[in-house]
């Protein structure tokens, strides 16, 4: 493999094993938010009272969501590295499953909050969504070699 090969290869895994500890944080920030941060009652309505219902739960929320964005553009970032730099069939598969476990993730995140924080099938969702993330993209790294 050429040097330049070898190069964007290395860049890949370390894209990936950035994002893999971003998604680390994330789970462990998401566990200590649901077991220790005090959520406000009622509906949440429009665009402005989603970021008002994510400010009153506090600085850890917010940091939580933004540490979801962050993931999600270096899972997209990893996903068009995987396709651009001739990465294995397994490490574009593997890109594409953690992308979709990321919004999907996202997805729950924006839903619990819209719900009031009541409805808990949308926390699940995010759980269930970064154990998927987290096996896709270490997935990713197994085969993403030169």
């Amino acid at each position: 493999m050429p040097s330049t090969s070898k190069l964007r290869m290395k860049k890949l895994r370390i894209t990936i094993t950035v994002l893999i500890a971003l998604i680390t944080l994330q789970g462990l920030l998401g566990n200590a938010i649901n077991l220790f941060a005090i959520f406000p009652s009622g509906q949440v309505n429009g665009y402005f009272g989603f970021f008002q219902a994510v400010a009153s739960v506090g600085p850890e929320l917010i940091i939580h969501m933004l540490n979801g964005f962050l993931i999600l553009a270096l899972a997209i970032a990893v996903l068009a590295m995987s396709f651009t730099w001739n990465g294995s069939k397994e490490t574009k598969i593997a890109s594409i499953i953690g992308l979709f476990a990321v919004v999907s993730a996202i997805a729950g995140g924006i839903l619990f909050v819209l719900s009031g924080f009541l409805d808990n099938s949308f926390s699940a969702q995010m759980g269930g969504s970064f154990i998927f993330a987290y096996l896709a993209y270490f997935a990713a790294l197994y085969y993403a070699k030169e």
